[in-house]
C-alpha cells in the first residue's frame, strides 16, 4: 500500500457526499482511505496520513482535490454526518439513515402513563407497532430505550416488536449459544439500551446482572450498543463501569460502549479506559439542538468526540417541543423544560423565525409543506450528529422522516448557528447531575415493581398473555 501526505487534512469537515465521479465519498477525520468497490470508490478520512489503494494515484488527488472544494464550498450533494458508528463498527448498516427512534415515553407502567407521558397517556401497542413499522419502513436501524424507561417495559415493548418483524420475515429465534453469536451478526437492526449507575449499584457484578436482564427482555443474546446512562455515581468513577463493560464483552453480552451525558474530559476518560480493558466506546449520547450549540461545554464536547473518532447521538433536538410548529406562546407558558433551561418567549423568536423561514424555502423546493421540526434535525444531521427523536403519532413519525429527502445548505447552516442558543445540559452542577441519577433510579425500581404486580403490561400484550 502506497502512502503519502496530504495537505488537506487539517481543515476537512467530516461528511458523506454523493460525487459525480463516485457513486459515494465516505470522509471522516483526517485521514484517507481509498478503497475501489466495483464502481464505487470510497474515501475514508482517519487521521494522520494519507492512504492510497488505487492504480493511478494522480486520478486519485485529483478527485480528492475535486472533493475538497465541493465540501469547503458547500455544494456536496451528500449528507454531512458522524459516519465512523456506521462505517467503523457497523458496516453492515453503512447505509442506513442518520436516524434513532428514542422510546422514553414507550414504558407501559401507571408512572409512564401519568407522570412520564403526562396527560397524553400511554402509546398503546397499536400505535407503537405502527411508528416502529414506519421508521423500519425506511432502514432506520438505531432504537434507543433504557431499562429505567418504565422499569424495562420499554425495552419489553421493543423485544416484542422486534421479534414480530422477525417472525414476518421467517427469521428463526436462536436455539443456543451459536445460533445466538449468529443471530447478532445477522440482526436487522442495532437496540439500544442504557445501564443506570444507581448508588446501590457499584460493583461489576451490578453491571453484568443489568445488562443479562436488559438484552433479555430485548429478546438479544449481545446488545450491540450498551450505554453508561450517566457517569455519575457516588464512589465509583467511569473508568469503573468502562471495564465492567469490558468483562461483559469478553462474555458476548455486548458489543461496544456508549457513553451518555459525558462532558468532553469524560469521554476522553472513557475513550482511553476503553482502550485499557478491550472495549469499544463509540458514541457519546447528549442533549444536542438549537437551544445549547453556542456553550463552550458542548462545542469541547464535540471537538473530542471528533478526536477520538466517537459520534454523537443528539438527543432533545428538537428541544421538547421548543423547535416545533406546534409551540404556541399559550404551550410555551406551560413547558417544564424551558422553565428548566430558563429559556424565554423572546430568547425563542428570532430562531424560531428563523426555522419557519427556512422551511418555506424547502416548501417550495420540494413542493410539499416542510416542517420547523424537519430543519431542526438536518440541522443536527450537517453538524455530524445523529438526531434521536422521540414519536408519539404516526403523522410525527411521517415528518420525522421527510426530514431525511432534502439537505440545509451552508449559508443555512451558519444562520441557524449565529442564533442558537447557549442553554447547555453539561454545564449543570455535578450535585444535580448526581440527584438525577438517584431519582431515576427511585422511579425505575417503582416502576419494575408495577411491571412485577402485572401493572406494566400494555392492553394487547396482556390479553395475548
Amino acid at each position: 500500500m502506497r502512502t503519502r501526505k496530504s495537505r488537506h487534512c487539517s481543515s476537512l469537515p467530516s461528511a458523506i457526499i454523493h460525487h459525480k465521479h463516485t457513486q459515494q465519498i465516505v470522509v471522516c477525520g483526517n485521514r484517507i482511505f481509498m478503497n475501489p468497490k466495483s464502481t464505487c470508490l470510497t474515501l475514508i478520512i482517519f487521521s494522520e496520513q494519507t492512504f492510497f489503494k488505487h492504480r493511478k494515484i494522480s486520478y486519485a488527488m485529483k478527485l480528492l482535490d475535486e472533493t475538497i472544494a465541493e465540501v469547503s464550498g458547500g455544494h456536496a450533494e451528500g449528507r454531512f454526518c458522524t459516519d465512523t458508528l456506521f462505517q467503523r463498527h457497523f458496516p453492515k448498516f453503512s447505509d442506513s439513515p442518520l436516524l434513532a427512534l428514542g422510546m422514553l415515553q414507550w414504558g407501559t407502567t401507571p408512572i409512564d402513563h401519568y407522570v412520564i407521558n403526562g396527560s397524553r397517556g400511554t402509546l398503546t401497542e397499536t400505535e407503537a407497532q405502527e411508528i416502529y413499522r414506519i421508521f423500519r419502513s425506511r432502514s432506520v436501524v438505531l432504537f434507543d430505550t433504557a431499562e429505567g424507561y418504565g422499569g424495562g417495559t420499554s425495552e419489553m415493548r421493543l423485544g416484542r416488536l422486534s421479534q414480530a418483524e422477525s417472525k414476518s420475515t421467517k427469521q428463526k429465534p436462536p436455539t443456543n449459544a451459536r445460533e445466538g453469536a449468529d443471530a447478532a451478526e445477522n440482526q436487522h437492526f442495532i437496540p439500544m439500551t442504557k445501564f443506570l449507575p444507581a448508588p446501590w449499584r457499584f460493583t461489576h457484578r451490578h453491571f453484568e446482572l443489568a445488562l443479562r436482564a436488559s438484552n433479555k427482555r430485548m429478546r438479544v443474546s449481545e446488545c450491540p450498543i450498551y450505554f453508561l446512562h450517566s457517569p455519575m455515581h457516588i464512589c465509583r468513577e467511569i473508568e469503573y463501569w468502562v471495564e465492567s463493560a469490558a468483562i461483559c464483552k469478553k462474555k458476548g453480552l455486548l458489543k461496544a460502549l456508549g457513553l451518555s451525558n459525558c462532558s468532553a474530559d469524560e469521554v476522553r476518560r472513557a475513550v482511553l479506559a476503553g482502550k485499557k480493558y478491550g472495549v469499544d466506546v463509540v458514541v457519546n449520547q447528549v442533549h444536542f439542538s438549537l437551544l445549547d450549540y453556542n456553550s463552550a461545554a458542548l462545542k469541547d464536547m464535540q471537538a473530542t468526540c471528533h478526536e477520538y473518532g466517537v459520534s454523537i447521538l443528539a438527543y432533545n433536538s428538537l428541544g421538547q417541543g421548543l423547535l416545533t410548529d406546534a409551540l404556541t406562546q399559550e404551550k410555551f407558558a406551560g413547558n417544564k423544560p424551558a422553565k428548566m433551561m430558563h429559556i424565554q418567549w423572546p430568547d425563542l423568536i428570532p430562531l424560531r423565525l428563523a426555522l419557519r423561514k427556512i422551511a418555506d424555502t424547502h416548501s417550495e423546493k420540494v413542493n410539499r409543506k416542510v416542517s420547523m421540526a424537519q430543519v431542526a434535525l438536518n440541522w443536527c444531521r450537517a453538524h455530524q450528529t445523529i438526531p434521536l427523536v422521540g414519536c408519539r403519532s404516526q403523522q410525527q413519525a411521517a415528518d420525522t422522516l421527510m426530514s431525511l429527502d432534502w439537505e440545509l445548505s451552508s449559508q443555512e447552516v451558519a444562520e441557524l448557528d449565529a442564533l442558537a442558543l447557549s442553554r447547555c445540559t453539561l454545564d449543570s452542577p455535578k450535585w444535580r447531575r448526581k440527584l438525577f441519577v438517584v431519582l431515576a433510579g427511585v422511579i425505575m425500581t417503582a416502576c419494575r415493581w408495577m411491571d412485577l404486580l402485572g401493572w406494566g403490561q400494555s392492553e394487547m400484550h396482556r390479553s395475548a398473555a
